[in-house]
Parts: structure tokens; sequence; C-alpha cells
């Protein structure tokens, strides 16, 4: 495994990150889960991201039971805050009682005194962005939190928070997480050049395009159980990107790698991008999926898969 700095801290934390959402505390029971958090620390996965709203506070709390009796020194706990927790009138947003309640909560489900990164999962058009930048100042200065960052978050909004605690000499945050694969780039032109001139890093989710990019569909039916047999606009990408997936799987192959592999192995070839998460539900797939901090492609190999990617727009 190998390990990039967090934007311009000093963190550092794996190319290859592993996510809870859906499996843990839903898709998967605890004696399975535990079992692929236990292969990711074999695989020298360090950072693992969760968020209050998955599965309604048991993706954390299934991590939390996992972390009792870990070196948490050697862990980096990243989770969000911002979503609907409660249906009263404060039981979502980011001002700053919601993240101040959020936080704590998410705390005490993952029974830890701090969370290394603590993100704001959503941006929120009710409450001013400097009320946001304010509290999460202040759980810094409590040392409940040590690095801040958001997700979702369009350029005009990471150019404003940046702006507000330059003035404010606040907290400013370290890390964008927004959704990047071989099939969705639009921060290309908008979030990565802002990132990289606010010295941000960059951790992208859904970087498998929730599975396409695996050699599950490369046949061109839809697996039993695969998310795209319950999800009809997966099941219409696939079949609209069934040709391009394909090569991709052939160039893959050629190279002696997995398809997942490749997509993976793609986005961290892009210098702006700090590390991508990744789901499992078996430790085969953290293994298989690690893997790919090993993979260097070369520029020859960039631009072939660029050429892949220009047929869909033709």
């Amino acid at each position: 495994m190998n390990y990039r700095r967090m934007g311009r801290t000093g963190l550092k934390v794996s190319e290859i990150s592993l996510g809870t959402w859906i499996n843990f505390g839903g898709k998967i029971d605890e004696d399975a889960a535990f079992a692929v958090l236990d292969a990711a620390l074999d695989q020298g996965i360090n950072l693992f991201d969760t968020a209050d709203v998955y599965e309604r506070g048991k993706a954390e709390e299934v991590l939390g039971r996992w972390l009792k009796g870990r070196d948490r020194s050697k862990l980096v706990i990243a989770t969000k805050g911002r979503s609907k927790m409660a249906d009263d009138p404060n039981g979502q947003g980011a001002h700053r009682k919601r993240i101040k309640d959020a936080c704590d909560a998410s705390l005490k489900r993952l029974g830890t005194d701090y969370i290394d990164l603590y993100q704001i999962h959503w941006p929120d058009p009710e409450t001013p962005l400097e009320e946001t930048m304010g509290i999460l100042n202040d759980l810094v200065r409590q040392g409940k939190v040590l690095y801040i960052g958001c997700s979702n978050f369009s350029a005009e909004m990471i150019a404003e928070a940046s702006g507000i605690a330059d003035r404010r000499n606040w907290e400013r945050f370290t890390c964008l997480q927004p959704p990047y694969n071989m099939f969705r780039r639009d921060i290309e032109g908008s979030q990565l050049p802002r990132c990289a001139k606010e010295g941000m890093g960059i951790i992208a989710y859904s970087p498998l395009a929730q599975g396409l990019l695996t050699d599950k569909y490369l046949g061109g039916e839809v697996p039993e159980g695969s998310r795209a047999e319950s999800n009809e606009n997966l099941a219409k990408q696939l079949e609209k990107r069934l040709p391009i997936i394909r090569k991709l799987g052939d160039m893959a192959q050629s190279k002696g790698i997995k398809l997942s592999q490749l997509a993976l192995a793609w986005i961290l070839s892009h210098p702006e991008m700090t590390s991508c998460i990744v789901g499992a539900t078996k430790p085969e797939q953290v293994a298989e999926n690690a893997a790919a901090s090993e993979v260097t492609l070369s520029p020859e190999e960039r631009e072939q898969i660029e050429a892949i990617l220009s047929e869909e727009e033709k």
C-alpha cells in the first residue's frame, strides 16, 4: 500500500480507503463487517470512512465496536454530519447546533475521544457558510476533531470557505470528498483545480461507478444480488456503456489486472487525488482493490484509456 499526504497537511492516508456505506449495519452482518475491516488493516489501509446517516448511525456503531482493542493511533477515522438524523426542526443541517450535536453523537457511536477527519456531508443553503466554519473551528479547538473537510461542495463554495477561514484565522478545509470515476468527471474543470489552489486533498467516492467498473458485468448480464439488479438507472447505464466497459476490461486483462484495479489506478494517476473510497462485503474484495495502489499506468496507457472513454461522447 502506498500513502499520500492529505492536501498540504502532514497527515498520510492510504491510497485506497474503506467505506462503510450500505454494507455496514445493513447489507452484511457484524462478523462479516469485522472480517472486511480486518482485511483492510492487513492490506495497509489506514483510512476508514463513514457518516452518521449511514444506516441511521449503525455503520458508525459497527466501526466503533471494531475499534475497541485496536491501536487507535494508527487509524484515520473519517465521518460526516449534516444529513437528517431526527424529525425535529433542527434534526438536520450545517448550523451550529446541528453540527455540534452530530459530532458528539458520532463520537459516542464510534467510541472514540476524537475524529481524525470530520466532514460536512452536503452543502446547507439555509445556513451561512461562516456559521458552519465557525462551529467546525470550535470542534478542532476543543480537541474533538483534528481535521475538517467537505463533501459534494462546489468550487465556488470551497473558495468561499477558504476566504472565511483566512479572514477569521480559523481552520481551513483540508480535503474534498466528491464522486469521481471514469464515467463521472465533472470535477476536473472546477473542483480539482480549486482544491489544488487551496492545498486540499481529494478523496473520491464511487470510484468504481457503483460496480460498473468491475469484472462482474463484463458478460453483459446482471448478476443476482448486484446493485444493477435492483437499480433501474444503473441497469440502463450498464446497457449504454457495456461496449466501453468491455474495452476497458480487455485493456485490464492485457495488463494482467482486474478492471476495478485499472479504474482505481486511473484515478490515482491524477496527482491531485489523495485516496479512493471502496466498499466491500468480503475480505477478498478488499485485497483486490488494495492491490490497485501498486498499479502504475504509463502515459501511453492513460492516452489509451482516454481514447476509449471518448467514444461515449460520439
